[in-house]
């Protein structure tokens, strides 16, 4: 009888043998995870009949069965079932239900094993050569059957051929997925008519199914933001938010748990072309457990492939966007030159900029005025402010030689200004409120252009102000004259430039000095530009405050015709109108004086050239005698205005030649000449006149014994005075008069 049952078990023992051999022979010829698993648990069941059969995976920390056959309701309940509630014999050597095992009802998994209706079971660790643990096998009877009871080596070995076959059957699925990928990235390679949203379905719909994930999506890297944005469409459902902002950091880590880690319900892989993140691809919610190596490795496969062809869809639609605007910007172009054509002002060229570039438009003349602008609503609170910082930087703006400036508005808005040029000059200045990052080639080039058709318009109107300048002048030219010829070629001249000269004027004549710095050399060239500068600055500033006054020039002079009605009252006007013209001429050049001589006003036609030669006269004695005044009207001139009416032409030379020609001959210098006006102006007085020269009355003495011998007359004569005195008034306004 013994023998009989040595015998059967030996058989069964065999029988056992050769089907796990044979079981593990098979279960490396599959390809998938799921099929070597499948094999295993039915062609045990079927060869020894077991009423439950499981194979148990560890994911996070966790037995949780992969596939199992029959029904264990205590056992199912428990899943998943955390290792460190176990026993860690468990996975580490067979164990059946006839082993004593100590503290086996501490072990979550064994006590729920018992509490099953299986009278017999066995366990059986997947683990590698190296010990590292896969996870264990489950047999279970229904019945009692001992004949596997001391088969606990043959199922240790079996485990590892299980471990194994996971192994192999994982590594095919993973080249599985490879082929796959490989073949779906054949079949979707780039084309140049797919959509950047047809290409991001196709990735993320093989990024979900590839790792059985709920839900994928791809977001992109917005470089200039610095931000992360979600590119539609989606795969699955998810509640992702739309834009992840980086705010200074560059690190993903804060902002994905699982960046290229297993192990959880997510994965981020992030997308790279040239060492440059362009996006990343995510993954969430996998079927069943956590992501794996293997998905891990999936994604890292697929985006590295998938990242060239994001980046290049991209490039495609930004060339193909940039050709758009280009074509955009061609037809804009003939636009834009169709308003100078149709218009002569800058306002329909502001508001078409404006729609252009979807930014505020402010245009400036050369001397930084608002001329033109056209605001967006967005920016409607923003002109007063803008005005406000142009003009504290308008100093530094004009003095600059730099195309293009930037000037801070307020905490999120800031203002380029381009300089408008033309032939070398400077004609204005135009302002957009635009962020700087929004300039790329397509719209700089916009801008160059803009600026080109700014300053054809520019261009135009100063031509057009030239010749209405030119006829200005030799209407005037025409005017000023002692006996005029034509007097209806006068009055047509007048009225086609709107003028009316029936009413009452006063001439003014403006004249400027650049005082020279220490050790600067003189530069005729260079002053001459200032003063048509200082002339120009004026012409504007009269233009936009005092409409109905004229400017214009005659003889190098600089002239204003102001009419009646705004100069009342006479003198306080000119006196606002001096300080007015200085205070903005010595803002911007600190070395620049101006002087006005003003004449009586002229009533009619014919009084036109004597005010003229009133104001040229009172011009050369106020630069001559009262430089200190800056402005003087001809009634102020006391006794000059008298003896401007004895100007006879050959009066005047032949008394001064008699009383001063010969001191002003009289060497190199004129310190004889001054010193004989100052003696005559204090009465004669020796003490007081060595005073006011800064000498000895020694020296004082022995200069008028001097003068006294040149002139050969008696100084200290009253007649002889009056003379000489005369005769100082009379070469004040006229000896000097060419060097004004």
């Amino acid at each position: 009888m013994a023998m009989a049952e040595t015998s059967k078990e030996g058989y069964i023992r065999d029988k056992v043998v050769t089907h796990l051999r044979k079981t593990a022979r098979r279960m490396v010829q599959f390809d998938t995870l799921e099929e070597t698993l499948v094999y295993l648990i039915d062609s045990f069941s079927n060869q020894f009949g077991c009423d439950y059969m499981a194979i148990l995976t560890i994911e996070n920390q966790s037995l949780n069965p992969r596939t199992f056959r029959g029904a264990m309701l205590p056992l199912e309940q428990r899943y998943p079932i955390a290792i460190k509630e176990c026993l860690p014999g468990i996975l580490t050597e067979p164990l059946c239900s006839f082993d004593h095992i100590p503290e086996k009802q501490s072990c979550a998994f064994l006590s729920a094993l018992d509490s099953g209706l299986l009278q017999t079971w066995f366990t059986i660790p997947i683990h590698h050569e190296d010990g590292s643990s896969l996870g264990l096998c489950v047999i279970g009877f229904r019945s009692f059957v001992p004949l596997l009871l001391d088969a606990g080596h043959l199922f240790q070995e079996y485990g590892k051929d299980i471990a194994t076959a996971f192994e192999l059957a994982r590594q095919k699925e993973s080249e599985n997925k490879k082929i796959k990928g490989l073949e779906w990235l054949r079949e979707n390679s780039f084309l140049g008519g797919s959509s950047l949203e047809q290409i991001t379905e196709k990735i993320v719909e093989r990024a979900g199914k590839g790792t059985n994930a709920q839900a994928a999506y791809i977001y992109l890297y917005d470089e200039p933001a610095n931000c992360l944005v979600l590119q539609p469409p989606v795969y699955g459902r998810t509640t992702n938010v739309p834009r992840i902002d980086f705010r200074e950091s560059y690190d993903l880590n804060p902002y994905f748990s699982y960046l290229e880690k297993p192990g959880g319900n997510e994965i981020t892989i992030p997308l790279i072309v040239n060492l440059k993140l362009i996006g990343i691809l995510h993954v969430v919610e996998k079927e069943s457990g956590a992501f794996t190596a293997e998905d891990l490795e999936l994604l890292q496969f697929l985006a590295s492939h998938v990242s060239v062809l994001i980046e290049n869809a991209r490039l495609y639609i930004s060339e193909r966007e940039r050709k758009f605007r280009l074509e955009t910007f061609m037809n804009q172009q003939r636009e834009l030159v169709k308003h100078t054509v149709e218009e002569d002002g800058f306002g329909s060229i502001s508001v078409f900029l404006s729609d252009m570039v979807g930014s505020s438009v402010f245009l400036f003349d050369r001397f930084l005025h608002l001329i033109s602008h056209h605001v967006l609503e967005r920016h409607s609170e923003l002109p007063h402010a803008l005005l406000l910082a142009v003009d504290n930087e308008k100093k530094n703006l004009l003095k600059s030689s730099q195309a293009e400036s930037w000037i801070k508005v307020d905490d999120r808005h800031e203002i380029g200004l381009w300089r408008v040029t033309g032939g070398g000059d400077s004609l204005g200045y135009l302002g957009l409120v635009i962020a700087r990052d929004r300039l790329d080639i397509v719209l700089q080039m916009t801008l160059n252009h803009a600026l080109n058709v700014y300053a054809i318009q520019f261009i135009k109107q100063k031509l057009v102000l030239d010749v209405r300048e030119q006829v200005k002048d030799s209407f005037f030219n025409q005017l000023f004259v002692e006996n005029i010829e034509d007097t209806s070629k006068i009055l047509e001249y007048a009225n086609l430039l709107n003028w009316n000269i029936r009413l009452p004027h006063s001439i003014g004549l403006l004249s400027f000095e650049i005082s020279k710095r220490d050790g600067q050399t003189p530069n005729l060239l260079e002053e001459d530009a200032q003063k048509t500068w200082i002339w120009g600055r004026i012409r504007d500033l009269v233009s936009r405050t005092e409409p109905g006054i004229v400017l214009t020039r005659k003889d190098g002079y600089f002239i204003t015709i102001v009419p009646k009605d705004k100069e009342r009252p006479f003198e306080p006007f000119w006196k606002s109108f001096y300080e007015r013209l200085n205070r903005m001429i010595r803002s911007e050049l600190e070395n620049a004086s101006i002087y006005v001589g003003v004449s009586q006003q002229a009533e009619k036609m014919e009084d036109y050239y004597l005010c003229y030669k009133q104001a040229q006269k009172t011009l050369a004695i106020l630069c001559n005698r009262f430089p200190d005044r800056g402005y003087m009207t001809f009634e102020q001139l006391g006794s000059y205005s008298v003896l401007y009416h004895l100007g006879d032409p050959l009066v005047a030379p032949l008394f001064l030649r008699t009383y001063l020609q010969s001191l002003l001959n009289y060497g190199k210098n004129r310190d004889l000449y001054d010193t004989l006006r100052v003696y005559l102006e204090t009465n004669g007085n020796i003490k007081e006149a060595a005073a006011t020269l800064y000498i000895h009355r020694s020296s004082l003495k022995y200069r008028l014994e001097k003068i006294r011998e040149i002139l050969k007359l008696d100084i200290d004569n009253a007649e002889q005075r009056f003379n000489l005195m005369l005769a100082y008034k009379l070469h004040d306004l006229y000896g000097e008069e060419d060097k004004i």
